[in-house]
C-alpha cells in the first residue's frame, strides 16, 4: 500500500506539523507549573522550558517547512518528521500560494474527481492559513473536503487535518472526535497498522489540549507497539522518545527518565541516539536536574560533531549552555552557539542563543552589565512577542541584580504586556512575579535617620521597614539628646509604602528582601518601647500607604497628621487587646473587620488622626509646627504627665516588643 495522503500531501503535512507543535506548546506550559517559587531566577529557568517553542506561530506556517532540526528540539516536530522519513514519506516541496491553490481547486472540480477536489480543498485551507486567514474559514474548507470523501482513502486524511485545525482553535473535544473518526476510517480500510501513527500523534495533541495526559500516554504506548513491528532502531527510538515525553507531561518524572536511559543502552543507531539524548536533556532540564541535562546535552554535542551538520551542532551547543548556566563551559558554548546561528543566518536561533548567553552572564556577578546587553540584542533579534517577553524578563533580572527598582519594574511590565499579546500563560506568571520582585526591591529596608533642630525638636525619618541597627542607633541618639541637649518633642516623619502591600505591611505576600516580617515586627516593637520611655510628646506625619509595623508608629504617637493622599491598609496591625483603649471600642471594631485601603479623610472621620493636610510637604510642615509649639511651651501638661496620659500606648509597645504580634 502506498503512503497515505496525510503523509504525502503538502496540506496534510502542514497541518500535522502545526497541530503537533501547538499541542507541544500546551504540554510545555503544563510542565512549567509556575507560582510555586518566589525565586525569580528559578521561575525564569522553569518557564524557559517554553522558550524553546518560540517558533510556534499558528499563522506563519512557512516556518515549519525548514529542514528538520534547524532550530531547537521542538521534539514533537523533530520526532514526527524523523519518523516520516524512516517510513519513506519525506517532506515534499509545497506551494502554499493561495492563487495557485484556488486554480488547482477549479481544475479539480472540472475533472469531477471528488478525491482530487478534497485534496485541493486541503491545499487551499493550508494556503489560507499561511495568508493569515481566520481559523473558522479554514475549518469550513476542511469540512467541505471531508463531505466529499466518506469511506474513501482521503477520509482519514481530512479528519486528521480537521482535528489539527480544531487544536489550533483550542477546541480539544472537537479535535478528539475528528481524529477518532479518522482512526476508525483507517482501520476499516485495513492495511499496514504503522500508517496509523500520524493520527495517533494528533490524538496525543488533542489529549494534551484537554488535560487528559492518560489518554495521550495510551496513544504513545500504541505508537511504540506499532513501531516495534517495523524493527528499525530509529523508529523504536522515536517511539520511546514520545512515550518518555508523555510520561513527563503526566508528571511521571521517574518513568520518563527510565524509558530514555533504558532505550539509550540498547540502541546503537547514531540518529536514534541523537533523538533520545535530546529528549533526555529536555526531561532532565524540565524536572530540575542540571547535571543530568548537561551530560545528555554534552553527549548529544559529541554525536552531532561526528555527524557534522551545522544545524545540529548549533542546537546541541545551545542545549549545553542552557542546561546549566553556572557550568564552567557554559559561556564558551553559548557564544559558540550564537556564532553558529549567525553563520547560518538563523535570526531565531541567534535570539535564543543570546538569551542563553545572557543567562550565563547573569550567573557571574562581574558580567551583569554584559547580560543586560545580550538581552537587548535578543529583544531586537526576536520577531515573536513571547520571545521578546523573555528577553525583557532577562533585562529585568539584570536590573534586579543591579538593585535598580525603577528600571526592573519597567522591564517587567513590558514583559507582561508582551506575554499577554502572545497569550503565553507561563510567561505571564513569570512577568507577574518579576513585577512583585521589583516592587519589593523598592521597599527594601531603609536607614532610620535623626536630625535635631534649633527649637530642640528631634525629627526622625522612618519608614514601615527599617533596618534594626538604624532603629537602635536612633534610639540611642534620642536618649542622649534627651539628657544632654534637652530635646522637648519628637516628630516622626513616617514614609509608608508607595507600591502594593499586604496587610502585614510587605509587598505581595512574602517578606522584604533583607528582613523577615517577624524580625521586623520585633525590631519595630523595641523601637516603640524605647520611644515611649523617653517621656516626650510625639507627633507623627504620615505619607504613603500605612500597613504592618508602620501602624505601630502611628498608634504610638500622641498627635497624628496625615497627607490627604495617604491610605491606611486594614485590618489594623498590632495586639488587639490595646485597640479599644487607643482609638475607642467602636472605632477599633471598625478598623479590625474592614479590609483593604481606607483614605486619610475616613481615618480623620473615625478620629484616628487629628489633622489631614493637602500634600506631603504640608503634612511635614504641620507636624513640625505642632512639635515646636509644644517644645516652646514647657508649662504644657503633656511635659509633666506624658507617661500618665498614654498607658495604652505603652502597653501596645510592650506587647509588640515581647513578640505579642506577628507580621
Amino acid at each position: 500500500m502506498a503512503a497515505p495522503q496525510w503523509l504525502a500531501s503538502g496540506a496534510g503535512k502542514v497541518f500535522q506539523t502545526l497541530g503537533q507543535c501547538k499541542g507541544e506548546e500546551r504540554r510545555r506550559e503544563l510542565v512549567a507549573q509556575l507560582g510555586q517559587s518566589e525565586n525569580a531566577e528559578d521561575v525564569f529557568q522553569q518557564s524557559a522550558v517554553t522558550l524553546w517553542s518560540m517558533l510556534l506561530d499558528a499563522h506563519k506556517v512557512k516556518k515549519f517547512a525548514a529542514p528538520e532540526g534547524q532550530v531547537l528540539p521542538v521534539l514533537s516536530l523533530c520526532l514526527s518528521s524523523r519518523l516520516e522519513k524512516v517510513l519513506g514519506a519525506g517532506l515534499p516541496a509545497v506551494d502554499l500560494n493561495e492563487a495557485t491553490a484556488q486554480k488547482a481547486l477549479e481544475e479539480a472540480r472540472n475533472s469531477g474527481n471528488s478525491s482530487k477536489v478534497a485534496e485541493a480543498l486541503l491545499a487551499l485551507a493550508a494556503a489560507r492559513l499561511c495568508a493569515n486567514g481566520t481559523l473558522p474559514e479554514v475549518s469550513d474548507l476542511v469540512r467541505q473536503a471531508l463531505t466529499l470523501v466518506p469511506g474513501d482513502a482521503m477520509e482519514a486524511s481530512a479528519c486528521n487535518v480537521l482535528a489539527n485545525v480544531y487544536i489550533l482553535m483550542g477546541q480539544g473535544k472537537d479535535a478528539l472526535r475528528s481524529v477518532k473518526q479518522g482512526l476508525s476510517a483507517m482501520r476499516a480500510r485495513g492495511g499496514k497498522k504503522i500508517l496509523e501513527v500520524p493520527l495517533l500523534h494528533t490524538l496525543m495533541s488533542a489529549s494534551f489540549l484537554r488535560h487528559d495526559t492518560d489518554e495521550a500516554l495510551r496513544a504513545c504506548r500504541e505508537v511504540a507497539l506499532l513501531c516495534k513491528d517495523v524493527k528499525d532502531p530509529a523508529v523504536l527510538a522515536l517511539a520511546e522518545g514520545c512515550t518518555a515525553l508523555a510520561h513527563l507531561a503526566n508528571d511521571e518524572q521517574g518513568p520518563a527518565e527510565k524509558v530514555l536511559e533504558t532505550s539509550l543502552k540498547s540502541l546503537n543507531d547514531a540518529d536514534g541516539k541523537i533523538l533520545l539524548l535530546g529528549a533526555l536533556q529536555e526531561v532532565s532540564f524540565a524536572i530540575g536536574k542540571p547535571v543530568s541535562a548537561v551530560k545528555a546535552a554534552g553527549d548529544l554535542l559529541a554525536l552531532e560533531r561526528k555527524r557534522g551538520t551545522k544545524e545540529g551542532i548549533a542546537r546541541a551547543l545551545l542545549l549545553v549552555s542552557a542546561s546549566d548556566p553556572g557550568a564552567t563551559e557554559a559561556p564558551k558554548m553559548a557564544e559558540e552557539a550564537k556564532q553558529q546561528f549567525v553563520s547560518l543566518g538563523d535570526k531565531l536561533g541567534e535570539a535564543l542563543a543570546l538569551i542563553a548567553l545572557g543567562k550565563v552572564q547573569l550567573s557571574q556577578p562581574t558580567t551583569v552589565s554584559t547580560a543586560l546587553q545580550s538581552a537587548k540584542e535578543a529583544m531586537n533579534a526576536f520577531g515573536h512577542p513571547a520571545g521578546q517577553g523573555f528577553a525583557s524578563s532577562l533585562m529585568c533580572l539584570a536590573h534586579l541584580r543591579q538593585e535598580d527598582s525603577k528600571a526592573s519594574e519597567r522591564s517587567a511590565r513590558e514583559a507582561l504586556s508582551l506575554f499577554q499579546d502572545a497569550n503565553h500563560r507561563a510567561g505571564q506568571a513569570l512577568a507577574e512575579l518579576l513585577v512583585r520582585k521589583s516592587q519589593q526591591l523598592s521597599q527594601k529596608p531603609k536607614e532610620c535617620k535623626i536630625v535635631i533642630d534649633d527649637d530642640r525638636v528631634a525629627h526622625v525619618e522612618i519608614s514601615g521597614v527599617c533596618t534594626p541597627k538604624s532603629l537602635e542607633a536612633v534610639l540611642q541618639a534620642l536618649h542622649h539628646a534627651r539628657c544632654k541637649e534637652g530635646v522637648k518633642a519628637v516628630v516622626l516623619l513616617l514614609q509608608g509604602s508607595k507600591g502594593p502591600v499586604s496587610p502585614a505591611g510587605y509587598p505581595g505576600t512574602a517578606g522584604g528582601l533583607t528582613a523577615a516580617p517577624d524580625s521586623q515586627a520585633l525590631a519595630s516593637g523595641t523601637f516603640l518601647l524605647g520611644l515611649r520611655t523617653l517621656g516626650l510628646p510625639c507627633v507623627v506625619a504620615c505619607c504613603g500607604k500605612i500597613a504592618g509595623p508602620a501602624w505601630g508608629l502611628v498608634l504610638a504617637a500622641d498627635y497624628r497628621i496625615a497627607a490627604a493622599s495617604s491610605s491606611f491598609i486594614l485590618p489594623l496591625w498590632g495586639p488587639p487587646e490595646c485597640f479599644g483603649d487607643l482609638v475607642g471600642h467602636t472605632v477599633a471594631m471598625q478598623l479590625c473587620y474592614t479590609q483593604g485601603p481606607v483614605s486619610a479623610l475616613t481615618m480623620l472621620e473615625y478620629g484616628v488622626i487629628h489633622q489631614c493636610q493637602k500634600g506631603e510637604d504640608d503634612t511635614k510642615r504641620a507636624a513640625a509646627e505642632v512639635a515646636r509649639r509644644i517644645a516652646s511651651t514647657p508649662s504644657l501638661a503633656c511635659h509633666q504627665s506624658t507617661t500618665m496620659l498614654s498607658p495604652a500606648i505603652e502597653k501596645y509597645a510592650s506587647l509588640v516588643a515581647r513578640g505579642g504580634v506577628r507580621a
